[in-house]
Parts: structure tokens; sequence; C-alpha cells
């Protein structure tokens, strides 16, 4: 985009300068008054105002969108690879369900209410809440002893589900397995800890000795501690920082040094997303434990809250409310809106990453269900404007001179749009 500015925008007896450290000046010479003002850099900024549409949006991430609307409330799922687990009240109790990817893509009904309705898990008539799922294992917490314990259900064998917190008298929640290990939250004489669990040993590996912080800042909703198979995270009481425990070692630290609130972490092997207040704002933060002299990595720009991440490999997802309205967003190689909704309350929580595929809770209570987003890395997103270079940025031009100034406008990508 070239733009020739010349004498027909600015019609005064004056010297035009865009240079910002010459100030408005009256000089009286021959008879004639010349001013001096900061005209050139303004019509250039005039005109190319006048070449910009006043709207352009932002292209949403490429992928196919699955929603699977079903009776009665579905929540707080989780997914790995092709399989997701969800709690759902359809049978007046909440129970754990599993679905497929594959089976809700290939469902004829897709949009309305499915044929497709997954398959239960769990059928006991207490309540089971909140799963997590790695491979064939799917734990969840469950209130049938009168307190909540940790089940395990293994999903390659007909069996019953195994009581993971047997003779560990207190309150057991919020689970999280990945791989041979699951990790939660274990509460007994008022400090809370984080238990990790050796699924193949069938035995706790360690309780780690801190006082998490389950809740997100100034309010109710719950989080889970993070868990890869090499680091737990979670938020330390009191300070609100993200802490980590190496599964190999014990080492433990911190996983910023930055002293601001942080909350909701997410692990991916080393790497761990969190987000973070520094700024005033909620941010998504970045960082490899694996590496302490690597950077931390400000994922989102917008001054809005960026809440709630899920990492998984070079993809993560956050619920985004730089709208208006409680949105989901994603980052690969930049900052993409997945699903934005169209009124307010319909809001868009809790969401998980697998592989390029992201899964989330849409609505809250009996009007929840699941939503599935399947991202195409090759997909084509379509440029928009993110920023005008001028050059020269600071010239003066005479009267009856002709400057030419060359306007580029580039793309979300820092590339030159034609």
């Amino acid at each position: 985009m070239n733009t020739c500015f010349s004498r027909p925008v600015c019609e005064y007896r004056e010297v035009c300068t865009g240079d910002p450290g010459v100030g408005c000046r009256d000089h009286v010479k021959g008879g004639n008054m010349i001013k001096k003002r900061h005209l050139a850099l303004l019509c250039a900024v005039i005109v190319i105002g006048l070449l910009i549409p006043p709207v352009m949006a932002v292209e949403a991430a490429p992928g196919e969108h699955l929603y699977c609307p079903l009776n009665y409330a579905q929540e707080h799922p989780d997914i790995d690879g092709n399989v997701i687990v969800w709690e759902d009240d359809r049978n007046g109790d909440r129970d754990i369900y599993l679905g497929e990817v594959s089976k809700f893509r290939a469902d004829p009904a897709r949009g309305t209410l499915h044929a497709y309705t997954g398959n239960q898990i769990t059928d006991d008539p207490a309540s089971q809440e909140k799963p997590s799922i790695s491979g064939n294992h799917i734990v969840w917490q469950d209130d049938r002893n009168g307190d909540w314990d940790i089940y395990l259900y293994d999903r390659s064998k007909e069996e019953e589900p195994t009581l993971l917190t047997k003779d560990i008298p207190g309150k057991h929640w919020m689970p999280i397995v990945r791989g041979n290990h699951a990790a939660w939250y274990h509460n007994n004489k008022g400090k809370t800890n984080v238990i990790l669990y050796d699924i193949a040993a069938g035995k706790v590996k360690a309780t780690i000795d801190c006082d998490a912080m389950t809740t997100i800042r100034g309010g109710s909703t719950e989080f889970k501690p993070a868990l890869s198979d090499t680091y737990v995270a979670w938020v330390e009481s009191g300070t609100e920082r993200v802490r980590y425990y190496q599964i190999a070692n014990g080492d433990m630290g911190y996983a910023s040094t930055a002293s601001s609130a942080q909350s909701w972490p997410s692990l991916h092997g080393s790497v761990i997303a969190w987000e973070d207040y520094r700024n005033g704002n909620a941010d998504i933060y970045t960082t490899d434990l694996a590496n302490p002299s690597g950077k931390e990595q400000k994922i989102t720009s917008s001054t809005s809250g960026q809440v709630s991440p899920s990492i998984s490999g070079n993809l993560i997802a956050w619920e985004d409310e730089r709208d208006g309205l409680r949105s989901i967003y994603m980052y690969a190689t930049r900052e993409m809106p997945v699903f934005v909704p169209g009124s307010a309350d319909d809001e868009q929580l809790y969401p998980v990453a697998s592989g390029n595929t992201i899964v989330w809770q849409r609505g809250r209570g009996e009007h929840s269900n699941i939503y599935i987003f399947v991202h195409d890395p090759s997909g084509t997103v379509e440029p928009a404007l993110e920023s005008i270079e001028v050059t020269p940025s600071s010239i003066a031009v005479e009267i009856g001179e002709t400057e030419k100034f060359t306007a580029t406008a580039l793309d979300q990508d820092g590339k030159p749009m034609t």
C-alpha cells in the first residue's frame, strides 16, 4: 500500500513538519505569516485513516467445530487424543461418561440433539465428578463413602473401579491423571497437600508438603493441580505463586521469578502455562521448567482477562474476555479466536487441549454441553490488519513541495499486506 501526500491536504501558507522536536511557532517574514506546525505526519495519519476499513475482524482459527448438545448437563470435560470424559446428570445424579470425537463427528444428527450420547462409566447413586483421562486410565472424585475419595478405572480391564485413597483419611478432590501418575488435593488437618500416586506401583509415590490454593482469585471456582510425566504443579496459598515438584528426584521450585499473583497451571512435559496478574489483568505466560536460564513468554496481548489455560504441545487454549463475552481463544503460531458466543449467557468454560483438539464446557448448570474444536494447522487464515508503518516517520515539507510517504500495512504475522 503506497500513498503519495501532496499540497492539497494542507491549504495554509505554512511549513508542515513531522519533527516532534519542533514546536509550533509564528514568524513574520516579508510581511507574510509563516506557521510551523506538525502537519506532515498528521496529514499522513489522516489519509491513512481514510484508507482503513472501519472494522477489520480477527480471523478465527482454522479447523472443525463439533457442537455436542445432549439432554441435561455435561460439565468439566477432559480429553486425551480421540477420547473425552465428562460428568453428566442425565440419570438424576452425577455420573462419569466417555465419548469419542470420531463418533460425535460421524453422528448424522450432529449440531442438534445427538443420537450418539457417549458411554456411561459409573452407575453408583452417589456423585462422581471432575473426571480426568490419560490412555486407559480415568480418575474422578467420588462421595459414595461419605467424603470425597479418588477412584481409578482402567478401560482395558473389565473390573470395578479401584479406590486409590483407601486408609488415607480426609478429603481428596480435583484429580488429574497423566501417563503412569495421578495427582490430587488432600486435606486432613486444615492444610491442603498434593498427593502423587504411582499407578503401576499401586501406591502413593509422594505426599507433597505444601499449602495449595485450590480456587481462583476472588472466586469459588476450583482448579486442579497440573501434571505431566515429569512434573506436578500447584498454586501455593499465601504467595499465590505457581510451584512445581519434579517427579524423578523430588526437587521443588517456583515456575516464575515474578512475585505477582498466579493461578491455574497446566503442564505438557516440562513446559508450564499459567494465568498471571503482573500487568493488572490476567495474562497467559509459559516457561520451560527444564531450562532455568530460558525466558518466560507472554502469550496473550489483550488488556482484558485471559484465564484457565491448557497446554498440549505447541497449542495453548484459554478463556478470553476481550470480546466482552467469555470466549475460547488459542495460540499456536499466534493468538486466534476459536469460538466467540453471540450472547452474554452463552459462556465458554474450562478448555482442555490434547494434540490439535480442544474440548470445553459450553454454558453452565442444566444448560451446559460439550463443545469440540479440531484445529487444522494447515488451514488458511486470511490476513488481518495489525499495524501500519509510515516511512519516513518524520519530515519537513515546505510550501509548494510534494513529499511521498510509504505506508505499509502489516498483518497479524508482521508481514506486508498487498
